[in-house]
């Protein structure tokens, strides 16, 4: 057991863990982007769900579940960034959990696309509400802990309250419009941040 955690430290550690944000970025708007191609007359009036049971399906699905695992990377990283810059140990404690949590349910969408099979429907649907549910948590714990430390710009803290805003505002309407947008504010935080890091060195 030694050995095989041994192993895959060594392969995470193969290239700065900021890229891990970057690669979760590009690879799931890549997905996205290459199944939208497939889907003859999708709009944003679509659901972003809809693309994992279009012509395309396989991109989007493979993209959201990779895109799902390098966040879990960075966030392993990130929650061990801030949690240098603090002490409150219990809070960044939860904020980590809720961090791994969303990353490991937002593949599990990808695992589950949505279909018209009723338990599978009823998995995709309970695997992204708790990715969902599970970033409001953490962005806004992140928020917190960023407000009280040096290393990080306050720019980042009101990145992530937005960000938590949006998804938010997106399960009080499920207007496909605002999923977009949340869609979008998730990826320009955890690009943001990754690249920034990389910027300082971090």
């Amino acid at each position: 057991m030694k050995k095989l955690k041994t192993h895959i430290l060594n392969i995470y550690n193969l290239i700065p863990a900021p890229i891990y944000g970057l690669l979760s970025a590009i690879v799931g708007v890549s997905g996205d982007i290459i199944a939208i191609l497939f889907f003859q007359g999708f709009s944003l009036n679509h659901m972003i769900s809809a693309l994992g049971a279009g012509p395309g399906a396989i991109y989007f699905n493979i993209g959201t579940i990779l895109s799902g695992i390098f966040a879990l990377l960075f966030y392993l990283y990130l929650v061990k960034v801030i949690g240098k810059e603090t002490n409150d140990p219990k809070l960044h404690k939860v904020g980590r959990f809720f961090a791994i949590n969303s990353s490991i349910f937002f593949s599990l969408v990808g695992v589950f696309p949505t279909s018209t099979n009723t338990i599978i429907f009823v998995l995709h649907g309970s695997a992204a509400s708790i990715s969902w549910l599970s970033a409001i948590i953490y962005l806004s714990i992140f928020s917190y802990l960023i407000f009280k430390n040096y290393i990080f710009p306050r720019f980042f803290a009101y990145l992530a309250l937005i960000t938590a805003g949006t998804i938010i505002l997106f399960l009080l309407t499920w207007n496909p419009i605002i999923e977009w947008i949340m869609a979008l504010a998730v990826t320009i935080w955890i690009t943001l941040i990754s690249a920034y890091f990389l910027y300082r060195k971090i």
